[in-house]
């Protein structure tokens, strides 16, 4: 069959190819599609349950899409009219953001108080020109003792301030037409724009006029544009390196220009045609599946640097170059066919992710790995027997490894033991890894989100939030003293559970404004006794309350729910899931019909860490079994299968290991490396194992005679690609997008570990399990 196979491709090339091209030319018409989505809810399936409770939260109350500007003077003292006098400035300037419906800080807080029967409720900072040391001292009690402002508007030593602008962002209706669902994705994405660039301009400015000043900006827009920089960024600039690197390192490997060609036209149309499969079925682009070209062309290179190799040495043999294409196929043509499928085997299981970018990622690269096959084997014979047609007579032993093989023949029960301890060392390493999603780690350090994200979780403390949403189900109930009683119940509960710094309460402000028409006697900071003395507050403050300032941030439109909200500090991603699941059993204790899922973008962040990792693993368990499989198939041999299931499965195990001891954080992005390298590690042993076999079966070599055949074959061709794809997924680790970062590291890390693995360990257990047969055969 390989034989028929080969004669067809030999004979059928140019044809072949040009159908190739034409499918090619096809498919990149697709990349006209294509487009960025940097909405962090691409993130997420439509059906997400958190997703759901938080757009319900966002429909009930003001939205708490948010730009936080954290702004923090020179000496630290914002306690002073010059400062306060800006950050009142910079409040009502809040409103000149595109989409603001609200703005929030200590200037505008809406402070009350009672004078007779009169609530009195104005802005905190009302009258700059009154700001006496005796008013700045009264400003600077109240926000330090507020539980509406401390710890969340002024850190606690009162040098750092925030101020929140809430947007009312563009939406997009799934419901719409496919136009219309263009027009209204190009608003919402332009939208985080503008928001962006007016934060920023405001930024630079206060900046420059105030020494020393330090502003951060933060929130929703910020993410999710950042989102979209990293992603455009690392495609801008990745790519074109990793370009490079293969022009570079095929160029000493192969010293043929015509070769060289070859290589980089195949890796250019597999990226570009999977980019452009990518755009005919409607996958937009996003900052993890963008990825995707670098990791395509990383694997794309494999294929060809195999053949080339053998067609290259065949060449220098003095082979004519149909001749040396016809025994180059022979070779490669099952290894390559099989290589491609594990790998694509090992992408595909990304699908098993609870997050649709990496099941996009899988999906496109899957793709892009097999089109690299079809053009590896329909297109570049025929190129390359045009381009390449004679070479410098050569030596058929490669002499390094030649002397690398007899070591490793000669020492390999050493060898073995001291590679099996090396990898038990690693493997104990494993379990140091932890599980942590935090959407603010998956931007490095100097990112101007993840910054100001540091600079919050340092002084205010944090911009982490939870949201409960908690009714009582008729209409104006809010103001039941029954509900009321619970409603503080579950705020102090909240105020008391580790991490949490801040959290804010309908049941606070009732008690505030009891406290206020009752002479801010300290002793009835307490809620009301009846019904009517709550909604009389409460309708007295409404009324005294300035336009955008409500209670609607608090309180739903019919009065049957309020919100409760609270931020946490510095965290690792279980403990804020913890909370929330803590926060359901108290419901269940305590008030079971109050009951109410707990909502923000960090949970949804947190549990999809989780809830991917689970994903992954029966993912990874599934690769495994079916690139088993595949091998058992196309070997036919179980005696081989089980030799090669030891140096496919391990390596990554092992990088994991090496992850504990330098890093020690598992997220999304690390999750998935084991899938990912999989399929690529195979390569390896595929190509070790095939020529192996090719010299016993074919050439009645020895098993040492064989393992030396393998390692003048293929060593060369395993070592360069190796060094391309370490490379090309290392050079995913500068992304400043750590999900791909962790990713491309990891994947770098043991694709070279595998390579160690097999050029130590393949050749002491095919010396093991298959030198009793020579024994066999020679009796």
């Amino acid at each position: 069959m390989e034989h028929k196979a080969t004669d067809f491709l030999i004979k059928y090339r140019y044809f072949l190819s040009a159908l190739v091209l034409l499918l090619s030319f096809y498919l990149v018409a697709g990349a006209k599609n294509l487009y960025f989505e940097s909405d962090y809810k691409v993130f997420f399936n439509d059906d997400n349950e958190i997703l759901l409770a938080h757009e319900a939260h966002q429909r009930e109350y003001t939205k708490t899409d948010t730009l936080l500007f954290l702004i923090r003077p020179k000496g630290g003292d914002v306690f002073n009219a010059e400062f306060l006098s800006l950050l009142k400035e910079v409040t009502e300037e809040g409103w000149d953001v595109p989409f603001a419906i609200r703005v929030d800080s200590i200037t505008n807080y809406q402070h009350s108080w009672a004078e007779g029967d009169e609530l009195i409720v104005l802005d905190l900072v009302d009258d700059i020109d009154a700001l006496d040391e005796s008013e700045l001292e009264r400003v600077r009690s109240v926000a330090l003792a507020e539980k509406q402002l401390f710890k969340r508007f002024i850190s606690r030593s009162g040098d750092t301030v925030a101020v929140a602008v809430q947007l009312d962002l563009p939406e997009i209706d799934p419901l719409a037409s496919p136009d219309e669902i263009s027009k209204q994705r190009i608003k919402r994405d332009n939208s985080f724009a503008e928001v962006v660039d007016f934060g920023t301009e405001t930024k630079r400015r206060l900046e420059a006029e105030y020494d020393g000043m330090e502003v951060h900006l933060t929130g929703v827009p910020i993410i999710n544009n950042t989102f979209n920089t990293s992603a455009i960024n690392d495609m801008a600039s990745i790519v074109p390196i990793m370009y490079a690197v293969i022009l570079i390192s095929l160029s000493i490997l192969l010293r043929s220009v015509g070769a060289v060609i070859g290589v980089v036209l195949v890796i250019g149309l597999a990226t570009a045609s999977s980019l452009g499969a990518a755009g005919w079925i409607g996958i937009a682009l996003n900052s993890v599946n963008s990825s995707a070209p670098t990791i395509i062309l990383t694997i794309a290179v494999c294929d060809s640097v195999h053949l080339l190799v053998i067609y290259l040495r065949q060449l220098g043999l003095g082979d004519n170059p149909v001749a040396a294409m016809r025994e180059s196929l022979l070779v490669n043509l099952q290894p390559i066919i099989l290589t491609s499928i594990t790998t694509a085997v090992g992408f595909a299981t990304l699908n098993f992710s609870e997050s649709p970018p990496f099941q996009q990622l899988g999906t496109i690269s899957a793709f892009g790995v097999m089109y690299a096959m079809l053009l590896t084997l329909c297109f570049l014979p025929a190129l390359i027997i045009l381009l390449v047609r004679q070479r410098k007579p050569v030596n058929p032993k490669n002499v390094p490894f030649e002397a690398f093989s007899n070591f490793v023949i000669k020492y390999r029960k050493g060898v073995f033991v001291s590679v099996l301890m090396v990898m038990a060392l690693l493997l104990i390493q494993i379990p140091t890894n932890q599980i942590n999603d935090d959407p603010i780690g998956y931007f490095k350090e100097g990112v101007p989100y993840r910054d100001a994200s540091d600079f919050a979780q340092q002084y205010l403390p944090g911009v982490k939030d939870l949201n409960f949403s908690i009714s009582c189900q008729i209409e104006g109930c809010i103001n039941s003293p029954e509900y009321l009683k619970k409603l503080d119940q579950f705020t102090v509960w909240l105020e008391q559970q580790p991490h949490v710094e801040f959290v804010s309460s309908y049941a606070d402000v009732i008690k505030r404004l009891n406290r206020n028409m009752h002479g801010d006697d300290p002793s009835y900071y307490r809620l009301p006794e009846s019904v009517e003395l709550s909604a009389q507050y409460h309708l007295l403050y409404e009324l005294s309350l300035p336009f955008g300032l409500d209670l609607n941030n608090q309180i739903n439109f019919d009065k049957s729910a309020t919100k409760v909200s609270l931020v946490v500090r510095k965290s690792n991603t279980r403990d804020l899931i913890d909370l929330e699941i803590n926060a359901q059993q108290w419901f269940d204790d305590h008030y079971p019909e109050l009951k109410s899922r707990g909502a923000s973008v960090d949970l949804m962040f947190a549990v999809l860490g989780e809830d991917n990792v689970k994903g992954l693993s029966i993912g990874a368990l599934l690769a495994l079994v079916g690139v088993t499989l595949t091998i058992l198939i196309a070997l036919r041999s179980f005696k081989y299968t089980l030799i090669s299931a030891i140096p496919n499965a391990l390596p990554a195990a092992m990088a994991l290991g090496v992850w504990g001891l330098v890093v020690g954080e598992v997220n999304m992005g690390v999750a998935a490396v084991f899938s990912v390298t999989l399929g690529i590690v195979v390569d390896d042993t595929v190509h070790f194992i095939s020529k192996y076999r090719r010299a016993r079966e074919k050439n009645n070599m020895s098993p040492e005679a064989a393992i030396n055949y393998a390692f003048n074959n293929v060593g060369v061709a395993l070592l360069v690609t190796t060094i391309v794809l370490s490379f090309g997924f290392g050079l995913l680790s500068f992304s400043s997008f750590n999900l791909n970062a962790y990713m491309g590291a990891l994947t770098a890390i043991t694709v070279t570990i595998a390579l160690i693995f097999d050029f130590l360990i393949l050749p002491p257990l095919l010396l093991m399990f298959d030198g009793k047969d020579t024994e066999g055969e020679s009796s």
